[in-house]
C-alpha cells in the first residue's frame, strides 16, 4: 500500500463561536490494514484570537506536529517521496517564494534523478559526494552551483531531522566540491562613471529605479516592496520584498533595516514624487496603476535598450548594488559603512562577494 506523505494544511473553519481545523489521520488497525479518518481539532474561542492571522498560526503550529508524528511513524519511507510528499510543500509555507521555487527546480533538474530508492536512514556522506561528482560531470556545471545543490540537498537531511524521518549526523556535512569543476564566471559591477552615465539615458521612471538601486544598494525585490510611507526623505526604511507578486519580508534580519538617502538620490526622488502628484502613501515604483512595476521586464524593456545606443551592456540589477561597494571603498568608506549601507550581517560579506578588483 502506498503512503501518503502530502503535507497537510488542514482545513480551517469557524463553528458556534469557535474555530477548529479538519485533517486527515491514517490509523492502523490489527490485521495491518489502515483506515483514513478525518478529524477536527478545536483550536480556540473566537474571540480569544485578534484576527484570522492568529487563528493561522495556531493552524500551522498544530498541522506541524500532525506531519511530523506522520513521518515518524514511516521511517521507511524514499528520499524521494519524503522530499516530494513533505519537504518541497513544507517550503512553499515556511519559506519565500523565491527560495521555494529555486530549491524545487534544483531537486528536479539535478537531485532527483540520482537518489533511486534510497531511504533518508540509508544515505550515507559517500552518496551525496558521488552524486555530486556525478551531476558535475554530465552537466559541467560551476563550483557555485554546485554549492548550491549540495546546500539544498544538506537543508532536506536537516529538516527530515527535525520531522523525524532521520536521525544521525547530516550525511552531506563534509562533503567536498569537486575540485575539477568549472570556476565561477565573471562579476559585473557598475562603477560610478558608468551609472551616472545610465543615469542620463533613462527616462524619470527608470531613472529613479535604478539611482534607488545605485546609490542606496536595494535588491530588485525590495525596489517593488518600497513604499512612500517607508520614506524618510534622509532614509528609506527597508520593510518588505516582492518577488513575482509574492509579498515576503527582506531576504535577512539584517537586511530589514533603514539606508540613508544621499542628496544625488534625494534630488532625483524629489523630483519624480512631484511628477507624480506628491503622494503620501502607496507603492513608489509604479506605471500609473498603482501596483509594484516588475523591475525585471523594465531591465528588459527599456533600460537594455537605452544601454545599446553607448554600448554599455545591461548585467541585472545586482549589478548596481555591487558596483555600490566597490564605489563606496574606492571612496574611502569604512567596513562598517559599507556594511551598514548594505546589510549585510557581518562585513566579511561585502568585503568578500561584493568588491570589484
Amino acid at each position: 500500500m502506498k503512503t501518503d506523505l502530502r503535507y497537510q494544511n488542514g482545513f480551517l473553519y469557524e463553528h458556534h463561536g469557535a474555530w477548529y481545523v479538519r485533517y486527515r489521520q491514517r490509523i492502523s488497525k490489527e490485521d495491518g490494514s489502515c483506515n483514513l479518518n478525518h478529524l477536527s481539532k478545536h483550536l480556540g474561542r473566537s474571540k480569544d484570537f485578534r484576527d484570522i492571522s492568529d487563528v493561522e498560526l495556531r493552524r500551522a503550529s498544530f498541522m506541524q506536529t500532525v506531519n511530523r508524528d506522520r513521518f515518524s511513524a514511516n521511517s521507511r519511507i524514499t528520499l524521494t517521496a519524503f522530499v516530494e510528499g513533505a519537504y518541497l510543500p513544507w517550503t512553499k509555507e515556511e519559506r519565500r517564494a523565491s527560495t521555494s521555487k529555486g530549491h524545487h527546480e534544483i531537486w528536479i533538474n539535478h537531485i532527483r534523478d540520482h537518489v533511486g530508492e534510497l531511504h533518508p536512514r540509508e544515505f550515507r556522506t559517500v552518496d551525496a559526494s558521488r552524486m555530486l561528482r556525478t551531476i558535475a560531470k554530465e552537466n559541467d556545471l560551476t563550483k557555485t552551483t554546485l554549492q548550491h545543490i549540495k546546500s539544498v540537498l544538506s537543508t532536506i537531511f536537516t529538516y527530515a531531522k527535525n520531522e523525524g524521518a532521520f536521525d544521525g549526523a547530516n550525511p552531506v556535512d563534509g562533503v567536498l566540491i569537486p575540485r575539477h569543476a568549472k570556476e565561477p564566471g565573471e562579476t559585473h559591477a557598475y562603477d560610478l562613471g558608468q551609472v551616472l552615465q545610465i543615469l542620463d539615458r533613462l527616462p524619470l521612471l527608470e531613472k529613479s529605479l535604478v539611482a534607488t538601486a545605485a546609490l542606496a544598494g536595494l535588491r530588485q525585490g525590495e525596489l517593488g516592496g518600497l513604499e512612500w510611507t517607508d520614506y524618510t526623505g534622509t532614509e528609506l526604511v527597508i520593510k518588505r520584498s516582492i518577488w513575482m507578486s509574492v509579498v515576503n519580508l527582506p531576504k535577512t534580519r539584517a537586511s530589514r533595516d533603514s539606508v540613508p538617502v544621499n542628496p544625488a538620490l534625494a534630488e532625483i526622488l524629489g523630483e519624480y514624487r512631484s511628477s507624480r502628484g506628491s503622494p503620501k502613501a502607496g507603492v513608489v515604483f509604479h506605471s500609473g496603476d498603482g501596483l509594484s512595476i516588475g523591475a525585471d521586464r523594465v531591465g528588459r524593456r527599456v533600460i537594455r535598450r537605452a544601454l545599446e545606443a553607448i554600448r554599455l551592456p545591461w548585467y541585472g540589477w545586482h549589478a548596481l548594488r555591487r558596483g555600490l561597494a566597490s564605489n563606496l571603498y574606492e571612496i574611502g568608506a569604512p567596513d562598517k559603512v559599507v556594511q551598514r549601507i548594505l546589510r549585510h550581517s557581518k562585513p566579511h560579506v561585502t568585503r568578500e562577494r561584493y568588491i570589484l578588483y
